[in-house]
């Protein structure tokens, strides 16, 4: 007779821990057939794949796991990504280059405003002041976006990157910029070629791109190197001053540190079979070895301590 209070009729096949098979669903026929470990496919997830790690059933087609993406190597021209990294590296490269345009067409627009007044128009063109600002926002601007957008998703300036590999993608960048240009420059030159005739569509396209993109990948380079360099710069925690140097902050070499673990109490170890356990001695009468008799004012053992259970 079974005891009707015994877990063991609750272990599944034989006692051996394996679950209980599941019930078919309502669905009959059409319902989610069970899988190992009694999970239904199709309920689990979308599209009636199973889950990770499980066999599928019958009738479910297999979808291969997708690979790894490989690591971009930093020594390659082209990286496509984009990464907050790369994103700042572009901003400090163009930023860079733009206030190197913005102070050299202020000094210039200052040493002619001491001859000609700046916003005073003289025959169909613009002011100083308007001319200042076409020369140096407006007409370089398509150069500014390409070469933003390729050293943001192209050729990024990694600090892993070693710095030749650096100064190719800054020239790079360049080309994706005076190809900007040139873009820009088909539409210009195309309205202007009606009145101006074919002339005007080959300075648009050909010549002003390349007078303004060749200075301004130089510049590239320079600029793509400082923001190289200072996305390589160590960083440290705010608020803390650097003490590297300082009298005082070195540890002496003989100093020692407290000890930060206590030795516990001694546990009592078990001797051979039959001989009782054997206690620490901090006397040293017995030695501590094994077969040794524990001292009479210690407790003593049980005299079966592998017996039977207690009886229920």
């Amino acid at each position: 007779m079974t005891n009707p209070g015994d877990p063991q009729q609750d272990r599944g096949y034989y006692g051996a821990g394996w679950q209980q098979p599941a019930p078919p669903g309502p669905g009959g026929a059409g319902g989610s057939a069970p899988l190992s470990g009694g999970q239904p496919v199709g309920g689990g997830q979308p599209g009636g794949q199973p889950p990770y790690g499980v066999q599928p059933a019958a009738g479910v087609p297999y979808a291969a796991p997708r690979p790894p993406r490989a690591p971009a190597d930093p020594r390659r021209a082209f990286a496509p990504g984009a990464s907050v990294n790369n994103t700042a590296g572009a901003l400090i490269a163009v930023v860079s280059l733009v206030l190197v345009e913005f102070v050299s067409g202020i000094v210039g627009l200052i040493g002619t405003s001491l001859v000609v007044s700046p916003f005073a128009h003289y025959g169909a063109g613009a002011s100083l002041v308007g001319s200042f600002i076409a020369s140096v926002f407006l007409a370089p601007f398509p150069f500014y976006a390409g070469a933003f957008l390729a050293l943001a998703f192209l050729t990024p300036i990694a600090r892993r990157s070693p710095l030749p590999t650096v100064l190719l993608r800054a020239v790079l960048a360049g080309a994706a910029g005076t190809i900007a240009l040139a873009l820009v420059g088909v539409f210009t030159g195309a309205f202007g070629a009606i009145t101006s005739g074919g002339s005007r569509l080959v300075i648009d396209v050909v010549t002003n791109p390349l007078r303004n993109g060749v200075p301004f990948t130089v510049m590239l380079l320079a600029s793509a190197t400082a923001a190289w360099l200072w996305l390589g710069r160590p960083r440290r925690n705010r608020g803390t001053a650097p003490t590297t140097g300082l009298p005082g902050t070195v540890r002496p070499a003989d100093a020692v540190p407290p000890a930060t673990v206590q030795p516990g109490p001694q546990q009592p170890q078990q001797g051979p079979y039959g001989q009782g356990l054997v206690q620490p001695d901090p006397h040293g009468q017995y030695g501590g070895q094994y077969g040794a008799q524990p001292r009479p004012d210690q407790q003593q053992p049980p005299a079966a301590p592998w017996g039977g259970p207690a009886p229920r």
